[in-house]
């Protein structure tokens, strides 16, 4: 196997571990989503997964090192992912309902897919174009099965849209600058950015409403909390980040995005599994539709886009 084969392994290993680490963050935020301030959570979070990097640091599991030559493209993908992100994804989920912000949020691979056209001047192979829609029809169809609601809110549809184009700058940001720093110096910057800002808001509204001894208290007084926090920082902030900053660099915002699919695939899995919710038979036929639709994109070929700088027609190989 080339090292260019042994790379391209990796980035597909990391990027489906990004989203089944994401799929079943579901099983561990169900409680505690519907009772604690999103921005709570978000806060205790990142300061959780920030603590959590400082002491591998301390301990020099891992090293980081920030120049005055590589904060610049850091801080732009901290500022699309988590920053913008999750203030969009946040807002605009209150506003409106699950399946409304399940269907704007399925769009996210199409928004990369036009980003990297855009800025990178790639394009997707027919196979991936292909793929993508398979498993964009699959996601809409776990989404119809479960019960169709509206509040029709323009403004969180504006803020979805705003959260999935902010996630795609972010992959497409992070293609383009995949050598300006290491794999785990990204996630640093994105894990530092994410606690200021939200650690900062937190604190800002507990301190407003004279509560920050109950936020202070909260893992303690609410195991679900202490457990939700503690997955999502360990699990699906510094191990998911980290691992889809190895998979951009390794694959390309291009085919990393025909792999966004399998989180809703993992949501289906693990909520069954571990919370017993029954599935429709219209969630199982769409999970294998995804299932299709990731197959599609990735089959017989690398499938790296390339920059399309004349009008040669890409084909597979």
């Amino acid at each position: 196997m080339s090292p260019h084969d042994n790379q391209t392994t990796i980035g597909i290993l990391a990027v489906i571990a990004t989203e089944v680490l994401y799929g079943c963050s579901f099983v561990f935020t169900k409680d505690v989503t519907t009772t604690i301030d999103p921005f709570t959570l978000l806060g205790w979070r990142f300061t959780t997964a920030l603590a959590a990097l400082l002491i591998l640091m301390a301990f020099r599991v891992i090293k980081v090192r920030i120049t005055r030559s590589t904060v610049k493209p850091l801080l732009l993908l901290a500022i699309f992912q988590p920053l913008l992100y999750y203030v969009c994804e946040t807002y605009g989920v209150k506003r409106t309902t699950a399946s409304e912000s399940g269907l704007i949020m399925a769009a996210i691979p199409v928004a990369i897919i036009v980003t990297a056209a855009l800025l990178l001047r790639h394009r997707p192979l027919r196979q991936q174009a292909i793929g993508i829609g398979v498993t964009l029809v699959g996601v809409i169809g776990t989404v119809v099965a479960a019960g169709m609601t509206a509040n029709f809110d323009l403004l969180g549809y504006v803020l979805l849209f705003a959260a999935a184009g902010s996630y795609a700058l972010y992959a497409v940001f992070a293609d383009r600058h995949s050598q300006a720093a290491s794999d785990i110096e990204k996630t640093f910057v994105m894990v530092t950015a994410g606690a200021l800002a939200f650690g900062t808001v937190t604190v800002a509204q507990h301190a407003a409403s004279h509560t920050l001894s109950t936020l202070a208290t909260l893992p303690f007084t609410h195991p679900s909390f202490a457990i939700a926090v503690a997955y999502l920082a360990l699990g699906s902030t510094i191990g998911a980040f980290f691992l889809q900053n190895v998979a951009l660099s390794r694959i390309g915002s291009t085919r990393y995005s025909t792999f966004i699919g399998l989180a809703t695939l993992t949501t289906l899995a693990t909520g069954a599994i571990f919370l017993h919710e029954r599935l429709s038979i219209g969630q199982l036929v769409a999970g294998l539709v995804i299932l299709a639709g990731v197959y599609i994109a990735n089959r017989r070929t690398d499938a790296v886009a390339r920059p399309t700088s004349n009008n040669e027609t890409e084909t597979s190989s």
